[in-house]
């Protein structure tokens, strides 16, 4: 396993992505079994970042990954996130709010599901408009000091409010959606994050799947996926990203590795990049997945690769 820094933590560049194990309603898993194995599979590779959210199953998720983990607590890094909030359990439920009623209370029931004293690096997992950058990060601050919190982060946050979110408290990451499908981040929000020694902690680098290369043009998601919450899973744009990942498959194979290797590998290697978090359902993906680290496509191939996937706009 290959380690980096973000902040003064040491963080594996394979994180475990907990959003899948926290099952309904967003993914099918395979039983809670196989998500516990699968963490502790994850943890005997050398994976000491782990990435979880109260909603993620709405409390589930975490639950598993602290019972999980409670033996080896002071061997892996936790992660997790607030402002995200539901009233019933349902996609429709849910709303941001990173107030600091909402915080203080999401703070305590995240450390009760995780059984653990303090959260290493503690995430606004969703920008919230209605309140103040200044009100958010005051209480991160306030619940740091208690010793909590270790760390300040946030996810899906854009260079501007980052910028403002600055002024205020010490930031060390950002969780971006980030892969060959999705890198919108680049143009400004990378340099920002460079710039101010913030880490990028990259989700859905496989975007959730597709760039396993197990899709076809035909397929249909009945999951969130079909939504369009996140990413582009349906339409031209979906049959657009299938042709690019056909041909990806074909420089997997050139260079012995899975597609999804391939994709993953890609991420790693990208500037600013701390750890990308990867999603599995049972011991043997986490196993296939940390392969994508120790190498590169040959020259040709990463000029293919960066060809294919180009930006546009």
């Amino acid at each position: 396993m290959e380690y980096r820094k973000l902040g003064d933590l040491e963080v594996s560049v394979i994180g475990y992505g907990a959003w899948g194990i926290g099952g309904a309603p967003f993914w099918n898993t395979e039983g809670d079994k196989m998500s516990i194995d699968s963490i502790k599979k994850s943890f005997d590779l050398g994976i000491n970042f782990f990435d979880t959210a109260p909603v993620y199953g709405f409390g589930h998720s975490e639950e598993l990954i602290g019972k999980a983990l409670k033996p080896v607590r002071e061997k892996v890094i936790l992660a997790t996130k607030c402002g995200l909030r539901w009233g019933k359990k349902s996609l429709s439920s849910l709303r941001k709010d990173a107030s600091r009623k909402s915080i203080l209370e999401e703070i305590d029931q995240s450390l009760n599901r995780l059984n653990t004293d303090w959260i290493d690096l503690y995430q606004v997992h969703w920008p919230d408009v209605e309140t103040s950058q200044q009100e958010t990060m005051e209480t991160l601050l306030e619940i740091q000091e208690q010793g909590k919190i270790r760390h300040i982060g946030v996810s899906n946050y854009s260079a501007a409010q980052i910028k403002e979110c600055l002024q205020y408290a010490k930031i060390i990451s950002l969780q971006p959606e980030y892969s060959l499908l999705a890198r919108e981040i680049e143009k400004e929000t990378v340099p920002l994050c460079i710039e101010n020694g913030m880490g990028i902690v990259a989700y859905s680098p496989l975007s959730s799947g597709v760039l396993t290369g197990k899709y076809d043009k035909d397929t249909k998601f009945k999951d969130w996926r079909s939504k369009g919450i996140i990413g582009t899973f349906t339409g031209e744009g979906f049959v657009e990203n299938i042709s690019k990942v056909d041909q990806l498959k074909e420089i997997a194979q050139q260079e012995g590795k899975t597609c999804g290797q391939t994709a993953i590998n890609w991420v790693l290697r990208q500037p600013g990049l701390a750890t990308a978090l990867v999603g599995v359902k049972n011991a043997a993906q986490m196993k296939e997945n940390i392969k994508a680290i120790g190498w590169q496509p040959s020259n040709e191939n990463c000029e293919k690769i960066d060809k294919i996937f180009a930006p546009t706009g």
